[in-house]
C-alpha cells in the first residue's frame, strides 16, 4: 500500500483522499532534526522521555474513486494501519532505530544494554538499533529520504521484494536477545530472497573448493584430456545453478566502495575486502546448519562481542556479528534499491491486494448460470462444479437445482460447432447431458436433439467426465478392464497436478471401487486390494467407502456395487 497511495499506479480519475493519523514509538531522539517531510507523509515529535519516544505520523491515503467499468468505488479508505505499519518497518531499516505502532513492543526493545549474560537485551547485540536516546542527524534524514525515494520509484515486482527483504531485516533484528541464531538465519534469508535472478558468473576450476575437487580428482583422472574438461565445465554449471552460488554473487555484486569507507569510520573490527568472501560464504552456512540441521550459532559469536562486526570464534574462524552482519545487509538493500529497474508495472492490478479485503470463492450455485463463465479453458472446471452441485441435489442435502443454466447450454450449443478437441467437448456435453435428462422438459432447450445425439456418441469414450454423468443417470460405464484402469490410473496422475478438475472425492472412491470389482472378477486381488486401498485414500474418513474396504477384506464380492448410491451418500443411510 505504501507505494500504492503515491498514484503511480492510479488513472486519470477523481480521487479518494483519507488523512490519517498514528502514533509510533521509538528510541530515535529527533531533537536536533526536527519535524521531517516524508514522500508519503510528515513525522513530527511529540513526546521526549528516557526511554521511549513518541513521534506523529502524518499521511494521506488516496484511493481510486472510480471503478474500472466506471461504477463509484465502494472503497474509500482500506483503514491506513497497514500503510502505518509498512512506514514503521521503512523508519527502522532506513534509520537502523526501532519505530513501532505498538508500545508493548518498544517497551520490550528499548532499553539500555545489560551488560548480563542471564538478561540479555536487544541493545546488548545491536546498540544503535535499541539503545534509548538515539540522536539523529542531518545526514542521518537525508539518508533516510534518499532510500525511501528510491524504494517508492522500483517497478512493483523489485518493490515487492525489497520490501520483503526490509521487513525480514527488521524483524530479525527484533530477535536478536530472544533467539539469536534464528535472528541470525532471517537476515540471511532476507537476502537470499533478492538473490533469486542473480547471474553467477563464470568460475575456473582453480578457485573450486579443494574439499570437493578431492573428490572429483581421481575420477576425472581416468579421462581422457578432453573428457576431464567437459566434466569440469558441467560440474561448475551445476555449481553455478545452486542457491548458495547465487546467494554469493548477488551479495559481492551489491558491495559499494562506501561500505570499505565511510560507511566503515568508527565500526569495531569492519569487514576488510579480502575477507569478506569467506564472511558471506560462512553466514550462508551458519543458515543452512540452523535449517537442516538445527544447530545453534556459537555464544562467541553475539555475547560480549562489544559492538564488533567481525569476531574471530575458536574452532570457526572469522564470522560476522550480528551487528556486522546488520551493517551488511542494510547496505545491500540500499544498493538493490538503488539499481533496481524503475520501469512502471502498468499490469499490476493494485485492487487485487487491498488490505482487510479477503478474496473468497463463491459457491458455485451463484455462477454456474452466467453463460461468460463458460470457456473453452474453464469447461473441464465448470463440469466438476456442475457434477458437485447436482450431487447434493440428488442426495437430498440441497432441496432442488436453483441454477438456471439454459445460457450456458446455449453457449455450449455454439461453441460444441467450433470446438473439436475432447477435452473441451466431453465437459460440455456431460453438462448438457445431465441438464436434460434431470430436468423437466420445460427447462430444455428448444431443439436439443443434435447435441444429444452427440454427447451420447462421444461419452461413449472413457473419460472421468462421462463417468460422472454416467453414473449420475444410473448406469455402470461399459467400458474394459483395461480402459478402467487406464482412466483410474490417469485421474490419479490429473490429481496430482496443481490445478486438476475438483470432483468430489467420492466420484474418484467410485471409480477405483469399479477398478477393484473388475479385477477382482479378473481373477487379479492383489491389484483388486491396492485399487480399493486407492479408493479410500481418494475419500479419506469415508464411512461408507471403509465399508467396501472391509468386505474385501471379508473375501466378500462387489457384485452388487451401486456406484450411484456410493457417490450420493446413501450405502448407510
Amino acid at each position: 500500500m505504501l507505494q500504492v497511495i503515491t498514484g503511480m499506479y492510479f488513472r486519470d480519475v477523481a480521487l479518494n483522499a483519507t488523512e490519517h493519523r498514528r502514533t509510533l514509538y521509538t528510541n530515535a531522539d529527533f531533537s536536533v532534526v526536527g519535524p521531517v517531510d516524508l514522500p508519503v507523509g510528515n513525522l513530527t515529535p511529540a513526546t521526549d522521555t528516557e526511554l521511549v519516544n513518541t513521534v506523529l505520523l502524518e499521511y494521506t491515503e488516496r484511493l481510486e474513486a472510480v471503478m474500472p467499468d466506471g461504477t463509484e468505488d465502494f472503497m474509500i479508505s482500506t483503514g491506513g494501519d497497514e500503510i502505518a505499519d509498512d512506514l514503521a518497518v521503512v523508519l527502522s531499516f532506513a534509520l537502523n532505530a526501532t519505530f513501532t505502532p505498538i508500545r508493548e513492543k518498544a517497551d520490550r526493545l528499548i532499553k539500555k544494554p545489560s551488560g548480563s549474560t542471564r538478561r540479555l537485551v536487544p541493545a546488548d547485540v545491536l546498540p544503535r538499533t535499541f539503545t534509548p536516546r538515539l540522536i539523529l542527524r542531518a545526514t542521518d534524514v537525508e539518508a533516510l529520504l534518499a532510500f525511501t525515494t528510491s524504494l517508492l520509484a522500483l517497478n512493483r515486482r523489485a518493490y515487492e521484494q525489497a520490501m520483503r527483504a526490509i521487513r525480514r531485516i527488521v524483524n530479525a533484528s527484533e530477535q536478536v536477545a530472544e533467539d539469536p541464531t534464528l535472528a541470525y538465519t532471517d537476515y540471511v534469508a532476507a537476502l537470499e530472497s533478492l538473490s533469486v535472478d542473480t547471474e553467477v558468473p563464470n568460475a575456473g576450476w582453480d578457485r573450486y573448493p579443494h574439499e570437493k575437487k578431492k573428490i572429483f580428482d581421481p575420477v576425472l583422472a581416468k579421462l581422457t584430456r578432453e573428457q576431464a574438461e567437459q566434466m569440469r565445465s558441467a560440474i561448475m554449471e551445476a555449481e553455478k545453478a545452486g542457491v548458495a552460488a547465487r546467494y554469493k554473487a548477488f551479495m559481492h555484486s551489491h558491495i559499494r566502495p562506501s561500505f570499505f569507507r565511510e560507511e566503515a569510520v568508527g565500526v569495531v573490527r569492519p569487514v576488510t575486502e579480502p575477507a569478506l568472501p569467506l564472511l558471506v560464504a560462512q553466514s550462508y552456512t551458519t543458515r543452512s546448519k540452523r535449517v537442516h540441521e538445527l544447530r545453534e550459532l556459537r555464544r562467541e559469536t553475539w555475547l560480549h562481542a562489544g559492538g564488533a562486526h567481525t569476531v574471530d570464534v575458536p574452532g570457526v574462524g572469522l564470522i560476522l556479528t550480528h551487528e556486522g552482519l546488520n551493517r551488511l545487509a542494510r547496505h545491500v538493500v540500499r544498493t538493490f534499491a538503488q539499481r533496481g529497474s524503475t520501469e512502471l508495472d502498468r499490469t499490476y492490478r493494485w485492487r487485487d491486494h487491498l488490505p482487510n479485503v479477503i478474496q473468497v470463492r463463491l459457491a458455485p450455485e451463484l455462477y454456474l448460470g452466467n453463460f461468460e463463465a463458460m470457456t473453452k479453458s474453464t469447461a473441464a472446471a465448470s463440469a466438476g462444479e456442475f457434477f458437485g452441485y447436482v450431487i447434493e441435489v440428488l442426495a437430498g442435502r440441497d432441496e432442488q437445482l436453483r441454477v438456471d443454466m439454459r445460457p450456458v447450454l446455449e453457449r455450449i450449443e455454439r461453441m460444441l460447432a467450433t470446438h473439436r478437441k475432447r477435452a473441451v467437448r466431453e465437459p460440455m456435453l456431460a453438462i448438457y447431458l445431465l441438464w436434460h435428462r434431470l430436468m423437466e422438459p420445460q427447462f430444455h432447450r428448444p431443439a436439443p436433439d443434435e447435441v444429444l445425439t452427440a454427447a451420447l456418441t462421444e461419452l461413449q469414450e472413457p473419460s472421468i467426465f462421462a463417468f460422472t454423468a454416467g453414473v449420475l443417470l444410473g448406469c455402470t460405464p461399459p467400458w474394459s478392464t483395461d480402459d478402467l484402469c487406464d482412466l483410474a490410473e490417469q485421474r490419479y496422475e490429473d490429481m496430482r497436478r496443481r490445478q486438476p478438475v475438483e470432483l468430489p472425492p467420492r466420484v474418484d472412491a467410485a471409480l477405483w471401487a469399479l477398478v477393484a470389482q473388475r479385477l477382482l472378477d479378473d481373477g487379479a486381488p492383489t491389484l483388486a486390494h491396492a485399487s480399493i486401498d486407492r479408493a479410500v485414500k481418494c475419500s479419506p474418513g469415508d464411512e461408507d467407502v471403509m465399508a467396501l474396504e472391509e468386505r474385501f477384506a471379508a473375501g466378500r464380492q462387489l457384485d452388487d456395487l451401486d456406484l450411484q448410491a456410493l457417490i450420493l451418500g446413501r450405502l448407510l443411510g
